[in-house]
């Protein structure tokens, strides 16, 4: 299973290169962002691959690579932080860029938010000067206003993810537990088991044998001559 991840790990940060400079972002920005994903997942029960996703999602809507991956590490820690499951993770991620796509938020993509990052939108809120009960309520009214835009509402999420209290630190105490344990160490065992294949891609590479893909391709040339000999047999046979 960890070796398939490992696989799944190589596989995405070739791919996530490719994918990010066809939406016209430059490569130091790129290689920028792919060190920020990886080091923002760090010591979280969070995939490269789920971050990625996040962080491809967000690249035209925040317009850099760089600023997309922080605010994809920001988003989820902001759901971590308050404690959210994978699954309203994902609905309020859904939420989230779609407010960020049309620039508004309507009542649903709010309350989404207000179920999926309660502790996260607190901290948000107050930070804005919104105070009380009604903090909340009131950052809302400030967005449907345009007195806050939605571009002014991630800048603030990726500046709360720092220092004392962030949610970056807030998710690692929240996410604390023996099944966040657990998927720690095999994000552990992933990343290196990853780290053992890329090796072996580069002694390939000198040896002038180009890489682990290349050398599973070859092997298909060899599988398909022996099932068209296998077939007359089996014929036969038969």
């Amino acid at each position: 299973d960890s070796l398939s991840g490992a696989i799944s790990r190589i596989d995405t940060l070739n791919k996530y290169p490719v994918v990010m400079q066809a939406l016209g972002y430059s490569t130091n920005d790129v290689a920028k962002s792919a060190q920020t994903l990886q080091k923002g997942i760090d010591g979280l029960p969070t995939s490269l691959d789920e971050i990625t996703s996040i962080s491809q999602q967000l690249g035209p809507l925040t317009g850099g690579a760089n600023k997309a991956a922080k605010s994809a590490i920001a988003l989820n820690n902001a759901f971590l932080a308050s404690g959210a499951s994978t699954a309203d993770t994902s609905r309020g991620l859904q939420q989230y860029t779609q407010m960020l796509s049309t620039g508004k938020v309507d009542l649903m993509s709010y309350r989404t938010l207000m179920e999926t990052m309660p502790i996260a939108l607190r901290k948000v809120a107050n930070s804005f000067g919104f105070t009380g009960k009604s903090a909340e309520n009131d950052l809302y009214t400030a967005l449907q206003k345009g007195q806050i835009t939605t571009d002014q509402l991630n800048d603030r999420f990726i500046k709360l993810n720092g220092g004392v209290n962030g949610f970056a630190s807030l998710a690692k105490k929240n996410s604390a537990g023996i099944a966040t344990s657990s998927a720690n160490l095999k994000n552990a065992v992933v990343k290196n088991l990853a780290n053992m294949m890329d090796s072996i891609n580069a002694g390939f590479a000198n040896a002038g044998l180009g890489s682990i893909a290349q050398q599973l391709n070859n092997l298909k040339g060899v599988i398909n001559g022996t099932f068209t000999a296998i077939g007359p047999v089996v014929t036969t046979a038969t």
